[in-house]
């Protein structure tokens, strides 16, 4: 991934997100048709912060996931190349484009098809609103999981910054396609992944499963089969609903389930089946394979997040927002254990917001731990000015008393 084109691009994303919800609104006050899922401009509270948590989790691990597919990509080139191209030559560039959007088509369509991709990959579909914010809810494990289908590109002789820029534009093309109020684009539709198309790809119409796979382009789809037009109005989400704001649930939902899947069968042979098989298999003695319901009405999760754990929910975001933020700019000078610890610390402190959102009892002594070692131990580990530290602490020590007024407050539910 190309970080100059990421840091270029993160402003540019916030900012078509807020003009998107303006316009979301004003086509409301306009027409008076309500979101099918009740959001305020198209957008959800605890909905919205819960994608970002997951953009979040996702940086911060992706220095630590990026040595993985530096050392995979180099060795490649380094020793099983066949050829080595110009890294100059307007050919390269645009074979790196075609070539990684082909090797994004394979990724994509084998992450819907086998269970411990599709167990890293639903994180991306857990959400029943579609809008740019979805676009950032990205998986965090699926840098280790995604590396072999680009290698190709290794083989074939991409140089390595040709293929980060190329992987980079691809990405930065499909956060533009996660809306619901671009229409179908004519003629374009038979070529690009179009917002329209995409749309197919996030709802779980029976008609629409497991179509529409393509990254900037849909001419892959057309070509193995994979296609559909956008017709009957999409439902968004998962078949099996999520009903969670955690992001640390999320990313880790389908993986306990397969696990509950495999303890349950008898048969040796399902309990290894399980983790590779299509996603609606299921063992015969629990019942076979599952059939797709009708797309369903309404939401199937939601709650109300009360005015006193709003606070604690922003500023819990704030301080792991600005931390993040500072973490990549500092990252260089911290080596891969720091790195690591970080995106732990992390991951705790995003789980802390999901606690939050959700009101669960253990709020606190979670904050205390992941906010005192996230703000407070790693910057006085990386040698950080003691004001800093200090102003960290006492941001830290508001967010505990915070959660530890909010942990006994009932949580209102609405399935």
């Amino acid at each position: 991934m190309d970080e100059r084109l990421i840091a270029f691009a993160v402003p540019v994303f916030f900012a078509a997100m807020i003009v998107e919800f303006f316009l979301n609104r004003r086509h409301l006050a306009k027409t008076g048709v309500q979101s099918p899922t009740g959001g305020i401009g198209g957008y959800r509270y605890a909905d919205t912060l819960s994608n970002l948590c997951m953009g979040i989790g996702q940086q911060a691990l992706d220095p630590v996931f990026r040595v993985l597919m530096l050392v995979a990509y180099g060795w490649t080139a380094e020793h099983l190349a066949f050829a080595h191209l110009d890294a100059t030559a307007a050919s390269t560039w645009i074979i790196a484009i075609l070539g990684v959007d082909l090797c994004f088509y394979w990724f994509h369509r084998w992450s819907h098809r086998v269970n411990v991709l599709w167990a890293v990959h639903h994180v991306h579909h857990s959400s029943e609103e579609y809008n740019l914010a979805v676009a950032l809810r990205q998986p965090w494990l699926e840098k280790l999981v995604d590396i072999p289908f680009y290698l190709p590109m290794a083989l074939i002789g991409v140089p390595l910054e040709v293929y980060a820029a190329a992987f980079t534009l691809n990405l930065l093309y499909q956060f533009f396609v996660h809306t619901r109020w671009v229409p179908k684009l004519g003629p374009l539709e038979g070529l690009l992944s179009t917002p329209s198309n995409h749309r197919v790809h996030h709802a779980v119409n029976p008609a629409y499963i497991d179509k529409n796979y393509g990254g900037i382009l849909i001419i892959y789809d057309r070509l193995f089969g994979t296609y559909a037009a956008e017709a009957e109005t999409p439902v968004y989400g998962t078949v099996k609903p999520l009903c969670s704001w955690n992001p640390v649930y999320a990313n880790s939902a389908v993986w306990l389930y397969m696990a509950q899947l495999a303890t349950a069968t008898t048969s040796w042979t399902d309990k290894l089946w399980v983790w590779w098989a299509p996603p609606e298999w299921r063992p015969l003695s629990l019942g076979g394979k599952v059939t797709i319901p009708p797309p369903r009405q309404g939401v199937a999760y939601d709650l109300t997040v009360p005015t006193g754990r709003r606070w604690l929910v922003r500023l819990s975001f704030l301080l792991v927002t600005t931390l993040l933020i500072a973490f990549l700019w500092t990252q260089r000078s911290a080596d891969l254990l720091q790195q690591c610890v970080f995106a732990t610390l992390c991951l705790m402190a995003l789980g802390a917001v999901g606690a939050a959102l959700e009101g669960r009892p253990w709020i606190a002594p979670l904050a205390l731990v992941s906010f005192g070692g996230l703000a407070v131990g790693w910057p006085l580990w990386l040698g950080w000015p003691p004001v800093v530290v200090a102003m960290l602490a006492a941001t830290t020590l508001a967010v505990v008393v915070l959660a530890w007024r909010q942990q006994s407050e009932a949580v209102e539910v609405v399935p």
